[in-house]
């Protein structure tokens, strides 16, 4: 594979990884789909979910300055953000490792600081969720290949 050819599927992996609701699951398939090896499909598929996380905690001041945006987080914190809170005291910031790839990256880095979640266990957390949720997808996918070939 030429490396501009590399490039270019690793950017559409990543480029998918990025959007909210495909994330990792569907930007791992993709990658492998579109011809690159399971490690660098997971790297760029992580790499495309973690994005926002960063993204978001940067500009989450500025996020809560926007009036229509704000009421609507601050109702979400009322609705959901006790039981969050009290999974938090229970568990700790570790459920944030199976939540982040479950929710998804977007809405775990605009909910979390609103539960009280340090933004630097946010991104730790979430990091090894969407890392583990990707190896995990990329094995399942090379050894369901396996399966169907011939003997």
């Amino acid at each position: 594979m030429s490396p501009i050819e590399y490039v270019t599927k690793a950017l559409t992996t990543w480029s998918v990884g990025f959007f909210p609701y495909a994330e990792v699951y569907v930007a791992v398939p993709a990658g492998m789909a579109l011809g690159l090896d399971a490690v660098s499909a997971v790297f760029w598929g992580v790499l495309g979910s973690f994005v926002p996380i960063p993204l978001l905690l940067w500009g989450y001041d500025r996020l809560m300055q926007i009036p229509q945006l704000r009421v609507w987080l601050l109702r979400l914190e009322k609705r959901g953000g006790q039981r969050v809170r009290q999974v938090l005291s229970r568990h700790g910031a570790w459920f944030l490792i199976p939540m982040t790839p479950l929710l998804g990256s977007w809405t775990v880095a605009i909910v979390g600081p609103l539960t009280g979640i340090a933004p630097r266990q946010i991104l730790v957390f979430s990091l090894i969720g969407i890392t583990l949720y990707g190896v995990a997808t990329a094995i399942a996918i090379t050894t369901g290949m396996s399966w169907f070939s011939a003997p």
